[in-house]
């Protein structure tokens, strides 16, 4: 009897795994199929042109180019770009979409594998569903833009980690999962440098997952070793360009705008910090920029706990509306977005920004906030391997968040942990259902 039993859920169990992947490779066929049928294959993110300006630069001049676009922005998304024009100019965008596409298809199948192996089994369908047809996540892969790519990376490098949880764990086993979840993470740092510090973060927490201090440290050390291969490619890349040992230089420039008396924490304000070059030096360093935002947050603490609601609140934002704030005019769905469309008339226009629109806009974001946290706080209520999950998935939500508050308030920074905040928000929504469900009672 139990043996029949333990069959029947192992039938039920394979089903459900062929189900999902069915439902997973059609909505790949769907998104490969838009492809195709889009002008050129996709279109320009937020700084699209910007990247396929290093990309030029890397074709003239070759790795060493000394561009100034590829260490203003990191040079990594234009490298990965510079690749497949190997293959094809005239096709450039369209190899990057289905290049971006695929990947984040294998990396979102392996992250919902894993869950399915969990307790959280019965949410697997849903969150296919949700991670494959988010419109705006989903679409991202159609972009020129790194977000989709780490997006990817952060799903792909927690499954390895639940993985390794679920499965023997002997040292072969450790150093596979090391070594898969570090070049992942390393790939992710050298497309956007804040992989390393949520990459940092992921490790520490996976050490402490487990008693020993032997293992907490050869997971942290040997981790971050191999994390920052890329990321210090980058750097001799840009020196070898005569850039100096940075991956990037922008980090002191988007610190100084979201700080200052005039900045409102968003784009398109007059933030800015006093901060004059040192002599003999004529011009500013980023780095200095860095410090000098700093000394200005501890200036004026009051100012910029202010600025840090209003970062959230716009890190948070719905993709258009009143209370939106970021980079994502680019954003795909905004082609196809009911509220932008009706968005058309001066009526529609009043309708959107007026108080039905910002009452609206409130609402999908205080209930998209405690949507995760109560995900949050079910996963870790359920303990074992459920609670390290949200601890693995909270912690680069949480990391990017507190980016966005150090230096811009922008909603396109939350795409590329996106698809882990979609996870915790669709437990979220379950495990309220269910306690609903149990503070009703037995329905006579």
């Amino acid at each position: 009897m139990g043996k029949s039993a333990k069959q029947r859920a192992n039938l039920k169990d394979q089903k459900l795994k062929r189900t999902v992947f069915i439902v997973s490779l059609l909505i790949l066929v769907a998104k490969l199929t838009l492809v195709l049928s889009v002008k050129n294959g996709g279109w320009l993110g937020a700084d699209g042109e910007s990247y396929l300006k290093g990309v030029d630069a890397l074709i003239k001049s070759g790795l060493s180019s000394k561009e100034s676009v590829l260490v203003y922005w990191p040079a990594g998304y234009s490298i990965f770009i510079w690749a497949f024009s190997f293959i094809s100019l005239t096709k450039l965008i369209y190899l990057i979409s289905i290049s971006q596409t695929i990947l984040y298809f294998i990396a979102s199948a392996f992250f919902v594998d894993r869950i399915r192996e969990t307790r959280l089994s019965k949410y697997t369908m849903a969150l296919t569903l949700v991670l494959g047809l988010n419109p705006t996540l989903s679409l991202s892969s159609l972009t020129v833009g790194y977000e989709s790519l780490v997006a990817s990376c952060m799903l792909a490098s927690i499954a390895i980690i639940i993985r390794y949880e679920q499965e023997q764990k002997n040292r072969t086993d450790l150093f596979r999962a090391l070594l898969g979840f570090g070049l992942i993470q390393s790939f992710s740092a050298f497309l956007q440098p804040r992989g390393l510090v949520i990459g940092f973060f992921m490790l520490f927490c996976w050490g402490t997952f487990h008693q020993s201090w032997k293992h907490f440290t050869t997971i942290v050390v040997l981790g971050t070793c191999i994390m920052m291969i890329l990321p210090v490619a980058l750097v001799i890349r840009n020196v070898s360009s005569g850039n100096g040992a940075v991956i990037s230089r922008n980090l002191g420039v988007t610190m100084s705008l979201g700080a200052g008396d005039k900045a409102t924490g968003g784009y398109g304000n007059t933030g800015g910090v006093p901060c004059p070059p040192i002599p003999p030096a004529a011009v500013t360093t980023d780095g200095q920029l860095v410090k000098c935002t700093l000394s200005w947050y501890f200036q004026h603490p009051r100012k910029g706990v202010i600025l840090a609601l209003k970062k959230s609140v716009y890190f948070w934002s719905p993709w258009y509306g009143p209370i939106a704030n970021g980079t994502m005019a680019r954003n795909p769905w905004l082609k196809i977005d009911p509220v932008r469309n009706m968005d058309t008339t001066r009526q529609g226009h009043n309708l959107v920004y007026g108080w039905f629109g910002k009452v609206i806009s409130w609402i999908w974001l205080l209930s998209g906030l405690f949507l995760l946290f109560f995900g949050f706080r079910w996963l870790q209520r359920l303990g074992g391997l459920e609670s390290q999950i949200s601890v693995l998935v909270g912690v680069p939500v949480l990391t990017a968040w507190l980016t966005a508050v150090g230096t811009i308030g922008d909603h396109r920074f939350r795409l590329p942990t996106l698809g882990l905040s979609l996870f915790l928000q669709v437990v979220g929504y379950f495990g309220l259902r269910e306690r609903l469900t149990r503070a009703q009672g037995p329905v006579n």
